[in-house]
């Protein structure tokens, strides 16, 4: 199991720590990197051809469009260049709607996904962050006050037992056997199953041993409601610059729920997140 193709999200301005992330990733698993450019307002300024409630003349839209694909231009160069210096095979997507549905439609056909934190804290509800991580892709957050391409050396697995957990360890098994050494925050299983049953243990470590993948188990006991501060302050102490966990939250197409330890990791992460749903 290998990432193959990446997917990494440019947004505008200076993104050139999360590409050249990306380009790193790219390079050591000598996959194919994929940029990709998100215009929400060149979508908005088509609606708003012909809209009578629209004062802007049709010219001055289409200037403003114009304006909006110079941008990504500029944004495509210096992703080339990146990606050049690196020496990874790279092509570039643009496409017109918020950077989420972009995002998550061109991940279709990607093993993994680099996206950025967000620089405001709304960006937390919808932004590209918390879309993908709960959409069926694997997910890499890069937090907003990260400076190195490097990361990976020294990972936290927090898992809890769940299908969410299980499936970011499974996901993240590529950055794992990268890494130098991987410590497993084990905490009690939020699963619940009917009194009557009495379910099988799950060995987390020997799993990973059977992948080659030799892990330091740390048991952990936590409230839910402090779970994501746990999982932060536990990086900190093992001087971790990777996060492998779970994503736990509805979609913004259903009732809004995101997971306290989810929200908390998102809202004040400091090292790069690999996150996965199910």
């Amino acid at each position: 199991m290998s990432y193959l193709a990446i997917l990494v999200d440019v947004p505008p301005g200076n993104a050139n720590i999360q590409v050249e992330l990306a380009a790193r990733l790219a390079k050591a698993f000598g996959a194919h990197l994929t940029g990709v450019y998100s215009l929400p307002e060149v979508a908005i300024l088509r609606s708003a051809r012909g809209n009578a409630f629209v004062k802007r003349e049709a010219a001055e839209i289409d200037q403003l469009i114009k304006r909006e694909y110079e941008g990504a231009a500029a944004a495509k160069q210096s992703f080339d260049a990146v990606a050049g210096k690196a020496g990874v095979a790279h092509d570039w997507l643009t496409g017109e709607g918020e950077a989420a549905d972009i995002i998550i439609h061109a991940a279709r056909l990607q093993d993994l996904a680099v996206v950025g934190q967000g620089e405001e804290a709304s960006d937390l509800l919808w932004g590209p962050a918390v879309q993908v991580a709960l959409s069926c892709h694997p997910v890499l957050i890069v937090p907003r006050s990260w400076r190195s391409p490097e990361f990976g050396r020294r990972v936290l697995v927090a898992w809890n037992g769940s299908i969410q957990a299980s499936t970011a360890v499974r996901k993240s098994l590529p950055l794992l056997r990268r890494a130098e050494h991987v410590t497993l925050l084990l905490s009690d299983s939020r699963s619940a199953y009917p009194a009557n049953l009495r379910m099988t243990p799950l060995d987390l470590s020997a799993y990973l041993r059977h992948q080659g993948i030799e892990a330091l188990g740390k048991e952990a006991d936590f409230p839910d409601s402090n779970a994501g501060e746990a999982i932060l302050r536990h990086a900190r102490e093992d001087d971790c610059d990777l996060i492998v966990m779970g994503a736990y939250g509805r979609s913004r197409f259903h009732e809004w729920v995101l997971g306290g330890a989810t929200r908390h990791v998102l809202e004040h992460m400091t090292v790069p997140v690999f996150m996965a749903h199910q």
